[in-house]
This record gives C-alpha cells, sequence and structure tokens, in this order.
C-alpha cells in the first residue's frame, strides 16, 4: 500500500503539483462542501435557511446559550443567528424574516466512507431575501482539516493531511421553499505540503499551493476547478467527485 501525506500550511512554497496531489485536493475540498450523509457547506446553509425561517432542522436542539446545535456524521453542528424584518427591524426567527447573520461552528470527526477526519471550522454568513423565491449567502470562513483519505482516484492509496485554510462564499443562492442550493461561487485558498512514502522512485516530498473555484448549480451539482485548469464535479446529494474533462 502506497501512502500519502499532505500537510496544508500557510508557509508551504509555491510549486506546481502534480495530478495526483490536485485529486487529493480535490476530494479533501468535497468532503467538506456536501457528504451523502447530510453533512458539509450546503446543508450547513440548508440549516441556516431552516432556522431563519423558524423551523429546526431534523436532529437540532435549542441550547440555553441561544446556540443550535446538531450532529451529523460525527460532526457537532452550531449556529448562533440573528433574525431581522424587511425593514431591517431584529426580531424571533419565523415567516417574517427576510434577513439573518449567522455565525457557524463545525467541530468534531467526520467519518464516512473514504474520509475520517477532525474537522474543525469557524465563519459568518450574512442571508438576503429568505422572503423571496431565492435567497443569497455571503460570508467567509476559516477551517483546520486533519483526516486519513482513501483516495477515490486511485484505490490503494491512502492518504493522511492536514490543513488551514480560507474560504469564501459570494453570492451563493438557495431556493427558499426547498431550502437547497440553486447557484453562486465559493473560493477557496489552500497551502499545502505532501509526501509520499512507499512509492520507491516515485516518492515525494513537496510543497504546493491551491486556489479552488466551486461554482454552484440547480440540478444539485457543483463544478470545482482547482488553479484554473484541473476540472472536477461534484454531486452536492452523495458527496462524489469525479474528473471532467481530462
Amino acid at each position: 500500500m502506497i501512502t500519502l501525506a499532505l500537510s496544508f500550511t500557510a508557509c508551504a512554497s509555491k510549486n506546481t503539483p502534480t495530478p495526483e496531489q490536485y485529486d487529493d485536493t480535490a476530494q479533501a475540498i468535497a468532503s467538506t462542501t456536501a457528504t451523502g450523509g447530510g453533512g458539509g457547506d450546503v446543508s450547513s446553509m440548508s440549516d441556516s435557511v431552516t432556522i431563519a425561517q423558524g423551523a429546526m432542522p431534523t436532529g437540532f436542539t435549542l441550547s440555553g446559550d441561544g446556540h443550535f446545535r446538531g450532529t451529523r456524521l460525527g460532526v457537532d453542528y452550531s449556529y448562533a443567528i440573528t433574525c431581522k424584518t424587511a425593514t431591517g427591524a431584529v426580531g424571533l426567527c419565523g415567516p417574517a424574516t427576510d434577513q439573518a447573520s449567522v455565525q457557524v461552528a463545525w467541530s468534531g470527526t467526520l467519518d464516512t466512507t473514504n474520509v475520517n477526519a477532525s474537522v474543525t471550522r469557524n465563519g459568518s454568513w450574512s442571508i438576503t431575501g429568505l422572503l423571496s423565491d431565492t435567497a443569497t449567502f455571503n460570508g467567509d470562513s476559516t477551517f483546520s482539516f486533519d483526516a486519513t483519505l482513501h483516495s477515490v482516484f486511485r484505490p490503494g492509496v491512502t492518504a493522511t493531511y492536514s490543513f488551514d485554510a480560507s474560504a469564501s462564499y459570494d453570492a451563493i443562492k438557495i431556493a427558499t421553499a426547498q431550502r437547497q442550493v440553486i447557484g453562486g461561487t465559493a473560493s477557496f485558498d489552500l497551502a499545502a505540503h505532501a509526501t509520499v512514502t512507499g512509492a520507491g522512485s516515485n516518492n515525494v516530498d513537496k510543497s504546493f499551493d491551491v486556489h479552488a473555484e466551486i461554482t454552484f448549480h440547480a440540478d444539485h451539482t457543483a463544478d470545482l476547478v482547482l488553479d484554473a485548469s484541473r476540472h472536477y464535479s461534484l454531486n452536492l446529494t452523495t458527496g462524489a467527485v469525479v474528473h471532467v474533462g481530462q
């Protein structure tokens, strides 16, 4: 078995990643965007709309400190939300809510078929247009991710890695009735150090930076592009990631 270790840090030097390193980066990003068990960014956006509209996401409860909390696939999710009417008046979350600001936090161990990871994520989102058919998200987040990854692109290869990264969300569109992401973009900036051992002459010890862009679509898929050159497709229902045009 080949073992691949990735360490994502802010001080990595800038080299061009190999195709295999791009693939592992894509799989890592996909695992924080959507999971088959209802986790990831897209579920956090849906949760935020649900709470703003006065409902409760399945499995969540309201804590004494005013945070809404629940667990999915081993990861604890926490939301602190302030709701406003169309005129900007702060009030209870419910049918009259048109705007909301959300503090989002994740922590725990994500456990899926191909990824086992210790996750910490913090971010803030603003939501507008909740009284219309389509609400809009904007915001930023930071996250750390320490994981063992079983490559979906190279069977038999196991990756262990850690990374710190930042993400920005730009005009993410979500259908308010279905609470489903249907458009918008997200970008990620990562700096990485990759080490491959057990591969003989193919061993690798290399640092690289990656910029990622995700474009969401109404059919519950998303395009993931790394460094404007490596293209992938994400299934936001199952969390699967595949190559496109490669």
